[in-house]
């Protein structure tokens, strides 16, 4: 009987029971052939597709990259069941990739400092019969050390992403925590966006008695246009850089408390009603908010104050293959997709120790 290893073909013993009526092939298992694929082929055909749409992985990159003759159904098959997998294996808290213990950056203070981040990003639905559906929000979290800190280059990172719960993608980035040493670190830094329940999440489920101490850092440049938004309809688009350039430097020197007081001092008695409901939400944001917008301190301790990672990583892991063109996704492939673009996109042990985990250690 033969079968396919890759696009060789291969005479091997085929055993029959008469009792069960089932067949096997011991050579298989020696082999780590699965459904005819061996695993190597299926890493291929999933590279392929995690990285590029089907059809055209199919067409065009496996083909003239590989040899291997497949279609276009048989790419995604293969890619969202690695997928799912993997999405299996982190619900379950089985770990993917090697423990270990990351060299943690030095702050001024001389402590060692630890970086987490949290944010959403819309993935396009498919409805039934091939219609539009609402669109959905796919978490992307990680745990990570900054490109470079001071003039070292030190880049670390791992990510987990899909459709889920706030606490499950919680779960899962505290398990990518642990597995990095993040409690070793002297200080964790939780950076996020003014969105509801982040900081919570963070602080609670993510770093909750694994942090030794947590500071929660608004981004700074998400402060800063919401500052611009409200300038430019106070003042008009024409004349609002120069209001905005102050308050943006006295946000970053002052704090966050400086531009508060300062804003709970206008007089817009006269102003549009317009005017009015963005200075009470201004503030409303900002009251929210006082508490992680010391921004001189931060800059003081030379750490980072814009959570650029985490929306790098919202168009890097999730943008750049589930919302090109026409693209519409069910629920179960999204979160497959997304999983497996976050393995990818992490430091390469992870993708390497899943799809070959005998060669790291």
């Amino acid at each position: 009987m033969t079968s396919l290893l890759g696009n060789v073909a291969y005479p091997r013993a085929y055993y029959h029971c008469d009792a069960c009526h089932h067949g096997w092939h011991p050579t298989d298992p020696e082999l780590g052939l699965e459904t005819k694929r061996t695993r190597g082929v299926q890493e291929v055909i999933s590279l392929a597709g995690v990285q590029e749409a089907f059809a055209e992985s199919a067409e065009r990159v496996l083909h003239r990259m590989s040899g291997l003759n497949v279609s276009a159904s048989t790419v995604e098959r293969v890619t969202e069941s690695a997928g799912q997998d993997v999405a299996e294996r982190r619900t379950t808290k089985n770990s993917i990739g090697p423990q270990e213990e990351w060299r943690w950056p030095v702050d001024a203070q001389g402590r060692t400092t630890a970086y987490v981040s949290l944010d959403a990003t819309g993935v396009p639905q498919q409805g039934d019969h091939a219609g539009r559906s609402d669109g959905r929000m796919a978490w992307v979290g990680s745990v990570f050390i900054p490109t470079f800190h001071g003039n070292r280059k030190m880049r670390h990172v791992r990510y987990v992403s899909g459709l889920m719960s706030l606490e499950e993608v919680g779960h899962q980035l505290r398990h990518e925590c642990q597995q990095v040493g993040l409690n070793r670190a002297q200080v964790t830094i939780c950076l996020t966006d003014g969105g509801n329940g982040l900081e919570d999440c963070l602080t609670e489920v993510v770093l909750g008695g694994l942090s030794a101490e947590t500071v929660t850092i608004l981004d700074f440049y998400h402060c800063a246009e919401h500052l611009s938004e409200f300038i430019g309809l106070w003042i008009g688009p024409d004349n609002a850089e120069e209001q905005a350039s102050h308050w943006r430097h006295r946000l970053k020197h002052e704090g966050g408390a400086a531009i508060f007081d300062e804003l709970q001092r206008l007089d817009l008695t006269r102003a549009s009603p317009a005017v009015q409901e963005s200075h009470r939400q201004l503030c409303g944001y900002l009251r929210s908010n006082l508490h992680r917008t010391d921004y001189p301190t931060y800059v003081e301790h030379g750490w980072e104050i814009g959570s650029g990672e985490i929306e790098s990583a919202c168009k890097t892991v999730v943008g750049q293959r589930l919302k090109c063109a026409g693209m519409r996704w069910k629920p179960p492939g999204t979160t497959a997709i997304c999983q497996l673009r976050a393995l990818y996109k992490s430091d390469y042990p992870l993708w390497q120790s899943y799809w070959n985990p005998r060669t790291v250690t």
